[in-house]
Formats: structure tokens, sequence, C-alpha cells
């Protein structure tokens, strides 16, 4: 059984990790960007909140603090959609330019615990960039009111997409023998995965005459983490339930799949098995004897 805790490979890349100063110095411009967008949608902020206040006398300046969390968060969501690709499609392909992926298949490591353990230490520096991102996220929770477990699940969502990401990565990794043509192929599979959705919704959207109710469209978007981000931050921050609005499904079966908590949690379930697909693709690919 796979434990993170143990894996070599994990051990192996955070070691190598931790001695490099690129790691460092990306984090480094990580932090920066964020600052920049953290400073700009303060200004931003103060001169709506100054120009409110000159209209109405009772507004509160720190109201707009809570949209520190949407901005930031989503710029780390795209920080990591862009960044996990080349972490993990270069893995693989990566032991094949070095010619040490066939000493790494002689070991006692089986090819799914190569894979995971890959995906793995991928993972813990993402979540090592948002862990670092949590200052600039605390100030919608300590002075814009945001619940603490509004964070809480955002962590875990951020968790659940980088996985999604790497499993990508990993599987065109996997397929591709230069990392230059995984990191492009990841990138395919990524925009395949965003943009089937809206392609179904359109196909939906020209068939239904009467443009009422979709039935299709709901399910085929549960696979893009963009819109169940979307979902996540409108529900947390306005109550505002964008799937049941957006597809007018209000009651029945569909009405309760459309249900914030729910969606969300089948979106996961649904992008978890696409996670699993990819990892399982990617351990075959990798056996002893595969070209």
């Amino acid at each position: 059984m796979f434990n993170p805790f143990t894996s070599p490979i994990i051990k192996k890349d955070l070691k190598v990790i931790s001695r490099s100063m690129k790691f460092s110095w990306g984090l480094f411009a990580y932090e920066a960007v964020l600052t920049v967008v953290f400073l700009m949608s303060l200004s931003v902020m103060n001169i709506t909140s100054s120009y409110s206040m000159g209209i109405r006398s009772n507004v509160d300046i720190y109201s707009g603090y809570i949209y520190f969390f949407p901005i930031v968060g989503v710029t780390e969501l795209i920080i990591i959609a862009l960044i996990v690709p080349i972490i993990t499609a270069s893995s693989i392909s990566g032991e094949r330019e070095r010619k040490t992926m066939d000493v790494l298949l002689t070991t006692t490591i089986s090819a799914p615990a190569i894979i995971l353990g890959k995906i793995g230490s991928a993972v813990i520096r993402v979540m090592i960039f948002i862990i670092a991102s949590l200052p600039l996220l605390s100030l919608s929770f300590l002075v814009g009111g945001l619940s603490w477990l509004t964070l809480f699940k955002y962590i875990l969502l951020a968790f659940f997409f980088a996985c999604f990401a790497g499993s990508v990565g990993i599987f065109a990794s996997s397929v591709c023998r230069k990392s230059i043509t995984a990191i492009i192929l990841s990138y395919v599979i990524y925009l395949g995965i965003y943009g089937l959705p809206f392609v179904i919704w359109l196909l939906e959207y020209l068939v239904n005459i009467q443009r009422t109710k979709y039935y299709l469209t709901p399910f085929a978007l549960m696979i893009n983490p963009v819109f169940t981000f979307v979902v996540f931050f409108t529900g947390d921050m306005s109550n505002y339930n964008v799937p049941e609005e957006l597809f007018n499904h209000s009651r029945g079966l569909l009405g309760f799949i459309l249900g914030e908590g729910v969606y969300i949690t089948m979106s996961q379930l649904l992008q978890l098995g696409l996670t699993a697909m990819f990892v399982c693709f990617a351990a075959m690919r990798i056996k002893p004897g595969k070209k």
C-alpha cells in the first residue's frame, strides 16, 4: 500500500527541492505575483469604498475585504494550473531523457508507487505554495467576515485540484518520451477537459427549443474544475446557487443534485475518478517492457 510518508520517490524529490535555489526563487516569484495582485485589489477597493462613502455615510469600509479571497484564490488556481503540468509532465519523460528510467524500474518500487510518488511530490510543492499564501487570504477572514470553514474547504478543493492536474501531467509524461511534448500534451488534455463541457452546453442550448432546462450540461460540467470553483466561490460568498439558477432546476432529483454542497461533492468524486484513471493508465505505460 502506498504511503506518502515513506515513499522513497517523494523523499528523494523533496531532498532535491530543498537543496535547489530554483524552488526558492519560484516561491519568491509566486509570492511577488500574489502581492502585486493583492496591492492592486486593495487600491481598487479603497477607491470604491471612498466613492461609496461619499454617497452613503453608513458604508462599512471593511466589507470589500471579503473579495480578497476570490481574487487571490483564483490567482493561485491559475498559477497551479500553469505550473503543475510543467512539474509532473517532465517527471517520467525526464527520467527517460536522463536514461535513469530503466534503473528505477529495476528497484522494488512498483509502477503505481512510482506514479503516486511523482504526483505526491508535485502536490506537496503546490501545497507549500498554498500555505505560503495564507497570510494574504486570512485578511478576508479576519476583517472581511468570511467563515474559517470556507478557507478549509478552499484548501481541500485546491488539494484535489492539484492531484487532478498532476495526474493529467503524469499521464502525458508516461506517454511521451520528451518533456516538452508531454507538457504540450497535458495542456491539450486540459483544453479538452475544460472545453468539452461547454461544447455540450452549446449543443444542448441549440437543441433545447424552449431554452429553459438543461439535463446533460450540469453533469458534463462536473468534470470541469473551473466551474466547480465558480460554484464554490459564489455559493460561499453570496449564497447564490449557480447550478440551480443556471440550469433552471429546483425540484426533484436533479434539483437535489444541483444543490451547492451536493454538486461540489459529486464533481469532486468524478474528478477523483478521472485522477485514478489517469494514474492507472500511467502505471500501465511505465511497466517493464513498455516502450
